[in-house]
């Protein structure tokens, strides 16, 4: 990327967190407290992150974020347009606006689960989305148990062919997609027999699920080693997001408003932590497990 392209992509990511806040203000005024402080707080955030990624010249993660504002705006760009051609203002509380979106999409029938399986299979393959965005909405619309089915054929997809773009169309693909520092590193990771390190990466939320399997598909990593570890792993966490997502664990009124901002609250922090300290925790695992595979083997011998 170089110094022009940089500055667009930042001019662009400045441009629609704007552009959020002004359909908040416009079209959005008849929502709650609650649902304002979020629709205002992803583009400041944006906008705080995109600034700081772009004085650091992280061009990588000034991708992912003008991907992620990307999708923020389409959504909620669509939210406020039904909130105002649908009348969704009209309505007394934020509740009712949410019940009022579900029917809208729920008489989409077939058309919207399907729309939302694609969406899994995008965030796989090519769309860095946060996991509370993909699969939340679903859980709230046709329930917990159908979300975390869809949801799990589409990722569990979109896991498969990430895998086989590596492995069909080798390195150059992976690198121009993924970049060639983080296709280096994890290959030097997950390779040569690192299965256990592959499945722990699954497992913990800071590493790239779209990066690793497609670089699992570069390494010697067996397809039904990879395909069985997916089916095992991405399922259970996917059902704890969904059946969080319903609000009947937590709900989203009365007690559960503020335990919801200390989650995020506390997601947040997890997030801005992993990001500093990434690599620190991804040699510390790849050193602590190499150390104990050479311990058995020394032992062995």
């Amino acid at each position: 990327m170089n110094v022009k392209t940089k500055i667009a992509v930042y001019a662009l990511n400045l441009a629609l967190c704007v552009a959020i806040i002004l359909e908040t203000v416009f079209l959005m005024y008849g929502w709650g407290t609650f649902a304002k402080i979020a629709y205002y707080a992803i583009p400041s955030a944006g906008i705080v992150f995109s600034t700081v990624v772009f004085a650091l010249d992280k061009q990588a993660l000034l991708k992912s974020c003008f991907v992620l504002i990307i999708c923020a705006f389409v959504i909620i760009t669509v939210i406020a347009l039904l909130s105002s051609l649908a009348n969704l203002n009209d309505y007394k509380g934020d509740g009712e606006k949410i019940e009022k979106l579900t029917v809208i999409i729920k008489d989409t029938g077939k058309w919207g689960m399907l729309l939302y399986v694609v969406i899994q299979i995008l965030q796989v393959v090519i769309l860095p989305l946060p996991a509370a965005v993909c699969y939340i909405p679903g859980s709230r619309i046709w329930g917990a148990l159908p979300a975390t089915l869809l949801a799990s054929f589409g990722v569990i997809t979109g896991s498969v062919i990430a895998y086989f773009i590596g492995r069909i169309f080798g390195k150059k693909a992976v690198e121009w997609i993924a970049g060639k520092d983080s296709v280096e590193k994890y290959a030097s990771y997950i390779g040569n027999k690192g299965k256990i390190i592959f499945l722990l990466m699954q497992i913990l939320p800071f590493f790239p699920d779209d990066i690793l399997c497609m670089v699992a598909g570069l390494t010697a990593m067996s397809f039904p080693f990879f395909i069985v570890t997916i089916i095992l792993v991405r399922p259970v966490i996917i059902a704890l997001y969904c059946y969080l997502g319903t609000g009947s664990i937590i709900p989203f009124s009365g007690w559960g408003i503020p335990v919801w901002f200390a989650i995020f609250a506390v997601c947040i922090v997890l997030a801005v932590l992993s990001l500093k300290y990434q690599d620190k925790l991804e040699k510390w695992l790849v050193s602590k497990f190499r150390k104990n595979k050479n311990q058995k083997e020394d032992k062995n011998d």
